[in-house]
């Protein structure tokens, strides 16, 4: 199981146990408003606890479950599309190209000998 998954059961699990909580305190608060007969007091509990029950929409909290699904999908893509080089023919490339600076380096040291020979013949480098 991925952290993505665990992380998705336990938003899931999260959410249905805030609406258990919520479903109880609703129960419990219309149990105290039956207990109450002040009929505007009543009417007022009333609308904050259908305040609260459109707050506590399980609908709403899904489609927000899908949206967090859909953006760790396209994370989950891009993370998917770094391509990381080989290091080893990278090594293997500096490792050839070294060898042919050594091999130039050798031609170069065997061409500035030929260049101090044919300086010290003098002027006339035919002799």
């Amino acid at each position: 199981m991925t952290p993505k998954d665990v992380a998705l059961w336990l938003g899931l699990a999260s959410t249905i146990g805030g609406v258990a909580v919520g479903y109880g305190t609703l129960t419990e608060k219309v149990a105290a408003l039956e207990a109450d007969t002040n009929a505007s007091l009543l009417e007022a509990r009333l609308t904050k606890l259908e305040v609260r029950i459109e707050d506590n929409d399980i609908g709403r909290i899904g489609k927000e479950i899908e949206t967090v699904r859909g953006q760790v999908t396209r994370l989950s893509d891009k993370v998917g599309a770094i391509s990381v080089p080989s290091t080893d023919q990278i090594k293997e490339d500096v490792r050839v190209l070294q060898t042919e600076v050594d091999n130039l380096e050798g031609r170069l040291e065997d061409l500035s000998v030929q260049l101090k020979e044919v300086g010290n013949k003098g002027k006339n480098p035919l002799l």
